[in-house]
């Protein structure tokens, strides 16, 4: 497996950390050059797979404050997004890093044209 890509610009390697660091698909660009890029192939299936893991997020989130409301009675009173990004950080890092993966491997990234 791809751990990076070369740059349509100015070919040298996109990293899986410089994909990390990207806030979405649609505003990638390339460390080195600043070119900005956009990938055709699989960002759509990675947007429905983002649609279908956020509830699954939801509910876990919910799950550990119910789970932990009995040990650590003040956690009730946390919000949500709070809970989220302490306990189950992790997993969400974990599926950026699998989106990724997918990208470089199947992915194909060109260059945005100018309108």
């Amino acid at each position: 497996m791809r751990t990076s890509v070369p740059c349509p610009n100015c070919e040298k390697p996109i990293t899986l950390d410089d994909f990390e660091d990207f806030s979405s698909p649609f505003t990638m660009k390339c460390p080195t050059c600043k070119a900005k890029l956009k990938e055709t192939k699989v960002t759509p299936f990675l947007l429905i797979g983002l649609i279908v893991i956020i509830p699954i997020f939801i509910y876990l989130t919910e799950t550990v404050i119910s789970l932990l409301s009995g040990i650590i009675p003040a956690i009730e009173k946390i919000p949500s997004i709070i809970v989220f990004i302490g306990l189950l950080y992790p997993l969400y890092a974990l599926y950026e890093r699998v989106n990724g993966l997918i990208m470089f491997n199947k992915g194909n990234l060109q260059l945005k044209r100018r309108q």
